[in-house]
């Protein structure tokens, strides 16, 4: 979508305006899907993503195919997807507690994750040379066929609802919201473990956000360098991800956490000013890396922390701080302009690194075991 995107207009903020409109419905709609969550049958929730998504893909593979795509239609197929994607994530990971023993939540939690920073490493190898080879809109149409595999695994798996009798949620979409929202700020370590992602989703992903411009006029390739960018970063995620799900009996995993978020913000501002093919690569692997690892190891204190009557509201209000990354991608967009692409994106990650001394500071989590 985003080498779409940049293909048609060469406008990186327009790179960072498409982000906002897929991102910001999670914060529109993330809300719902919490007061839901914990009242209903979360396959079902599940099974409505992926029939939305599989919608969308065909739509953008049709107008591709026949020449008709303009800028507008792809802000209004990413909006479509952002709502969906605000009931995915919360879905998914409310979904994982019920299906595992409490021992096995963490491995559970960073096989999860390795699942999706899989798909991360396949898909734009696939995406890179299918661009390549045979044009964008049978890449859009192998994002189609692809979503059908797990639709059936969902089509085959019980009902899975909430471990909780509906009479203690509260009546009402709201007075059930806002009783989530109580209970996450009556307890500060929940508190702390939210806080964390704040800043680095708001500000730091804009690397990805900002990849196919890097890609093209930093490092002097089209598609091809795109995927090997994204490949990499994808291998990063993945690696830490099963790192995490490895290190299951580790300890003070609150201070690993603050101390993953500053190396994210430091590794952030190398590759923003990096010019160099292998640098940009091996950077771009660490921040995969790095993020993985203390984001999968937040997951699981989360999962752990949580009460299982409050776990769908939880962890929507998690997901929905993935609203907040098309900030950085317009603040890094708008910044483009005036410093370029590569400043833009390494004053982002001095703004993560100026973050950190609140989490060390400011919250409990240095103490989280």
């Amino acid at each position: 979508m985003g080498y779409l995107v940049y293909d048609l207009t060469g406008d990186p903020l327009k790179l960072g305006v498409i982000s906002f409109a897929q991102a910001v419905p999670e914060l529109v709609f993330g809300p719902i899907a919490g007061a839901y969550l914990d009242r209903i049958d979360r396959r079902k929730v599940l099974l409505a993503v992926q029939a939305t998504t599989i919608l969308m893909m065909a739509l953008l593979t049709a107008i591709v195919a026949t020449g008709v795509v303009e800028y507008w239609h792809l802000l209004v197929i990413a909006i479509v997807v952002g709502t969906a994607t605000a009931f995915d994530w919360p879905a998914r990971l409310s979904i994982v507690p019920s299906l595992v023993e409490r021992k096995q939540l963490q491995s559970a939690v960073a096989l999860n994750a390795a699942a999706f920073n899989g798909s991360r490493v396949i898909g734009p190898t696939i995406g890179g040379w299918l661009i390549g080879v045979v044009g964008l809109a049978f890449c859009f149409g192998f994002t189609t066929v692809a979503a059908l595999p797990f639709t059936l695994v969902l089509l085959g798996m019980a009902a899975i609802r909430p471990q909780i009798s509906v009479d203690a949620v509260p009546e009402g979409a709201w007075s059930s919201l806002m009783e989530g929202y109580r209970y996450i700020w009556r307890n500060h370590d929940i508190r702390a473990m939210l806080s964390v992602d704040i800043i680095p989703i708001a500000l730091g992903m804009s690397y990805s956000t900002m990849a196919p411009a890097i890609a093209r006029d930093v490092l002097g390739m089209g598609a091809e360098g795109l995927g090997y960018l994204l490949t990499a970063n994808g291998v990063g995620s993945l690696t830490g991800t099963l790192l995490v799900a490895v290190l299951s009996g580790v300890r003070n995993r609150g201070r690993l956490v603050v101390i993953g978020v500053a190396a994210f913000g430091a590794i952030l501002v190398v590759f923003g000013l990096s010019g160099n093919l292998w640098l940009s690569l091996s950077t771009i692997v660490m921040l995969g890396l790095v993020y993985a690892t203390y984001g999968t190891m937040n997951d699981t204190l989360l999962q752990t922390n949580t009460d299982e009557a409050y776990r769908g509201r939880v962890m929507a209000t998690y997901s929905m701080f993935w609203g907040l990354s098309p900030i950085g991608g317009l603040l890094a967009g708008f910044l483009a302009h005036y410093v370029g692409v590569q400043w833009a994106v390494a004053i982002n990650g001095m703004l993560v690194l100026c973050y950190v001394p609140f989490l060390w500071f400011g919250t409990p989590l240095r103490h989280v075991d």
